[in-house]
């Protein structure tokens, strides 16, 4: 490895670690105002819901990469919980939605509750410059990787 490589290497290790010691903090600080007990890929399913409204059981697969059946399980569980309701789609009655049910929206409003308590007290603390700056820097990553992961999709 250069020396380039190496400093590069060493710089993201230290910026993982400080990304990685701020989430833990705000996990221990803020854990009290969650108390939902969901699994990552639960998170990340009602969140995909969210992001997206009505969505079917075949779409939900291809974007977790998991069986429609796989996805019917995870749905009944959440179901269950009153986070996700299913409703047949009036025009295909073969098709299914998936959509937020009302633990599924106070599960958001007390996200946004958290993330504006987070900003507020920490994230105000920095100019607004550092914001675009970090903003714009986040973004370029994620273009970079977005654009990778299209190149090994091909």
């Amino acid at each position: 490895m250069t020396q380039q490589q190496e400093k590069t290497y060493q710089l993201v290790q230290d910026i993982n670690d400080a990304i990685y010691s701020m989430d833990s903090h705000f996990i221990k600080v803020h854990q009290h105002l969650v108390t939902d007990d969901l699994s990552a890929k639960q998170m990340i399913l009602i969140d995909f819901i969210k992001k997206n409204s009505n969505v079917t059981i075949g779409q939900i697969a291809q974007f977790l990469n998991i069986t429609s059946s796989a996805v019917g399980q995870l749905v009944s569980k959440l179901e269950e919980q009153n986070y996700l309701s299913r409703q047949i789609n009036s025009e295909n009655r073969r098709e299914i939605f998936v959509q937020l049910d009302v633990a599924g929206v106070k599960y958001f409003e007390k996200e946004e509750e958290i993330k504006r308590y987070i900003v507020s007290k920490y994230y105000s603390k920095l100019e607004m410059s550092e914001l675009e700056q970090l903003k714009y820097i986040i973004e370029k990553l994620n273009g970079i990787v977005l654009k990778e992961r299209a190149i090994n999709e091909e």
